[in-house]
């Protein structure tokens, strides 16, 4: 085997590892009676702000869900759990589906605004890495696999840079976080009925998708480069 596959191939036994950790760490938590105990009660006293003042938290937390989408120190996940409570699963999922997407949509324009923007709000460099994956005819497909992959502020400031077709790029971000939506929806459900199972199956699966798509953008990276080699 040569060294190249052996370096290759690290990334992906470290995921793996990496996904193995979270799963034992996450069902070490679920009979932890601290954890426990300090989820129900941040969950309860979001969840009785939430009932106060409904409209209110509704959209604080859309809004939260729309930073979060734009800047990458921030989460909505937290609020998830009781805001399943409140609303219930499908209003939660649309109010942190639209907010994502609204976040990135201003990332979309402020990436379109152009490059001194950018590294006035600190991205530039951050976008330099992933440059060479995207291209202004980049297919929606690819573009929906790419939107998986990388986190979820990165899109819409490369893409608006591009000056990507606006309504195809809205198009795969509204896939991409549907998918990612659905899984923390019911994540935060199984946190809230205490049901690990489902947990462990939500958070597996979106590593699992993620895993798939960042394998698949660095196959397409090794192909691109060795084209570029051969010619």
């Amino acid at each position: 085997m040569s060294q190249q596959s052996t370096q290759e191939k690290r990334p992906a036994l470290s995921s793996w590892l990496a996904l193995t950790g979270l799963a034992l760490l996450l069902i070490l938590l679920f009979y932890s009676d601290t954890f426990r105990s300090l989820l129900h009660e941040t969950t309860t006293w979001a969840k009785h702000i939430m009932e106060a003042r409904p409209a209110f938290g509704a959209l604080v937390f859309f809004l939260f869900s729309a930073l979060s989408a734009m800047l990458a120190f921030t989460s909505s996940a937290v609020l998830v759990p009781p805001a399943n409570l409140v609303w219930g699963k499908m209003v939660t999922f649309f109010l942190l589906w639209g907010g994502w997407l609204a976040g990135a949509i201003v990332a979309f324009g402020i990436g379109n605004a152009g490059g001194p923007l950018l590294s006035r709000l600190g991205f530039e460099q951050k976008l330099k890495r992933y440059r060479e994956f995207v291209s202004k005819r980049m297919s929606f497909w690819l573009v929906v696999v790419f939107c998986i992959a990388v986190p979820s502020e990165v899109p819409g400031y490369l893409f608006g840079g591009l000056h990507y077709p606006f309504w195809r790029f809205v198009g795969a971000v509204a896939i991409a976080e549907s998918i990612y939506a659905l899984g923390l929806v019911l994540a935060g459900e199984s946190l809230t009925t205490s049901n690990p199972f489902l947990l462990l199956t939500a958070v597996a699966a979106l590593v699992l998708i993620a895993l798939f798509a960042g394998w698949f953008l660095k196959r397409l990276r090794r192909r691109r480069r060795s084209k570029g080699s051969a010619a």
